[in-house]
């Protein structure tokens, strides 16, 4: 009885002994994992956290904020910003979506034709690609030309500096971005699923929608939200493409910095701007988790 009396504490003690073991351990590694993240903070704070705390210390002197949300100018770049951007974001994707497709449906050899000339964008820059399409789309230029050979039309169709110009300049430059994540989803799709589908008697259609569609709406909604928020910021396109009518927000922040020398007003316009995206992009999440929950309950 005395050796079991002395065997039980020490029995006792071995769980808590590895407890503690256990617990150093997992401290360690947060440690070690900290202290390999340090220069990734120190580098974001740096360019990051310090530009914005200086904006938004710049957008609280002399009123900005009320000023520039009582020019009209302004209030009708954020329509502009946020009807051209929704409009490239809905055209991108089904753009996307058709040539994720085709690129998922075809041949090995194919599928690099196609991720070639989709990537083909990435090694243009912005400012090229725009003034290539205000070269096609002029009176006289090859579209044009090309619809009235073809007999289209009789006379040369106003196709630049417009808000269709603005559009069509940035659906080709956000492409890519929404090839890649609708790709990756369709790519994660077992093929059994479509195979099983189909023996149940299921058509093209009803493949598509009951089975493709929904696995793919995770990468369709990474796509839009990459898209949209892109959008917002473009400044090259409106400028080379667009009319006067259809200046976006970023335009408007370029005006009160270069020509006005109003710092804090062009401050509190990118701080709108940021708040506005931010309060879109936690809706639009919130209505995808709601969507989520909805289907598998």
């Amino acid at each position: 009885m005395a050796g079991g009396k002395l065997i039980m504490p020490l029995a006792a003690a071995a769980p808590a002994q590895a407890c503690d073991t256990s617990r150093g351990r997992r401290f360690r590694v947060r440690g070690t994992w900290l202290l390999l993240l340090a220069p990734i903070a120190a580098f974001d704070a740096i360019l990051f956290l310090t530009p914005l705390g200086t904006l938004v210390s710049s957008s609280m002197q002399n009123q900005a904020y009320q000023r520039v949300l009582e020019d009209p100018l302004v209030i009708k770049s954020l329509i502009n910003t946020f009807e051209i951007s929704a409009v490239s974001t809905l055209v991108t994707i089904v753009s996307g979506y058709l040539l994720a497709w085709a690129i998922w449906r075809s041949s090995a050899l194919t599928r690099v034709v196609l991720f070639a000339l989709v990537l083909l964008p990435f090694w243009t820059g912005v400012l090229v690609k725009n003034f290539a399409w205000a070269v096609l789309l002029q009176d006289n230029g090859l579209v044009n030309d090309a619809l009235q050979g073809l007999g289209f039309t009789d006379h040369p169709l106003t196709l630049l500096h417009n808000r269709f110009a603005v559009v069509l300049g940035m659906v080709h430059y956000l492409l890519p971005y929404a090839v890649f994540p609708i790709f990756a989803a369709l790519a994660a799709i077992d093929n059994r699923l479509e195979l099983a589908a189909r023996s149940l008697g299921a058509g093209e259609l009803s493949v598509f929608r009951r089975v493709i569609l929904p696995l793919t709406v995770p990468g369709v909604s990474a796509a839009g939200l990459l898209v949209f928020i892109i959008s917002t910021g473009f400044f090259i396109t409106p400028v080379v493409l667009g009319g006067p009518g259809d200046q976006m927000i970023a335009n408007q922040i370029d005006f009160y910095t270069m020509e006005l020398t109003d710092f804090a007003g062009a401050s509190a316009l990118a701080l709108v701007l940021t708040a506005i995206v931010s309060v879109l992009v936690a809706v639009y999440q919130r209505i995808l988790r709601a969507g989520g929950a909805h289907e598998v309950g």
